[in-house]
């Protein structure tokens, strides 16, 4: 593991926060709170997302402040694609392409 570095490491946390900072200043001139800042499952979610920037940022031992940003604001984004291409299931999507049928029937058209 490499040293830890608590400047770096708060560094990182703050680029894991970048992102919700930058939603809310693009909502600021709304006039109602976004119903999301009140549940419960926002807040721990931020607080995870934070820890993780941090977290990778001494992990992948960032040199500098730019680099420990980077990886902190980066981080919530690669391990949300990570953990959306694990997802393998397969989905169910109607009826199989060799199913369908392709005549037009406008009665069936017109009651769906």
């Amino acid at each position: 593991m490499p040293a830890f570095n608590s400047s770096l490491f708060l560094l990182g946390c703050l680029g894991g926060l970048l992102p919700d900072i930058l939603r809310l200043i693009r909502n600021r001139h709304k006039i109602k709170i976004p119903a999301y800042l009140r549940t419960l499952n926002f807040w721990v979610g931020t607080i995870l997302l934070v820890a993780v920037g941090g977290l990778t940022a001494w992990v992948l031992s960032a040199e500098t402040a730019k680099d420990a940003l980077i990886y902190g604001f980066a981080s919530p984004q690669i391990l949300s694609q990570l953990a959306a291409s694990a997802r393998t299931e397969r989905v169910e999507r109607g009826e199989e392409e060799g199913e369908r049928d392709t005549s037009f029937n406008l009665l069936k058209w017109w009651d769906s």
